[in-house]
């Protein structure tokens, strides 16, 4: 893993969590601003995903790579699956699930430098 590709993620993660909870709490559906900050953050989990197969198909640092497989393919299917939820609730609970969407992120991009063990770069 590359940590600071990882750092990068959960403090993106953090900040647009709190845009969207910002929105909700401006009693707001979501707009187009947040689906393009859950698109740059899901380009940089993929970014995470291509990294995280090629280091992890080379001398394995992983203490499961079972485990750490499993965290990679989650870290990539929960912004979409929240997205779709934001697309399909036009309400301000539509940016609250966004918002927990990004807070889930934080924890399992957390889970996978944890698992990978000692990270490099």
């Amino acid at each position: 893993m590359i940590a600071a590709l990882a750092t990068g993620l959960i403090l993106a993660c953090f900040a647009f969590a709190l845009f969207a909870f910002g929105t909700a709490a401006a009693q707001r559906a979501p707009g187009t601003i947040n689906f393009y900050l859950a698109l740059v953050t899901e380009v940089g989990l993929l970014v995470q995903l291509v990294i995280g197969i090629v280091k992890l198909a080379g001398p394995a640092q992983a203490v499961e790579p079972g485990t750490f497989v499993g965290y990679l393919i989650a870290s990539v299917l929960i912004l979409p699956l929240a997205v779709f939820w934001m697309i399909a609730e036009r309400t301000k609970w539509g940016a609250v699930v966004l918002g927990i969407g990004y807070l889930v992120q934080v924890v399992v991009t957390y889970r996978l430098l944890d698992t990978w063990g000692p990270v490099s770069g």
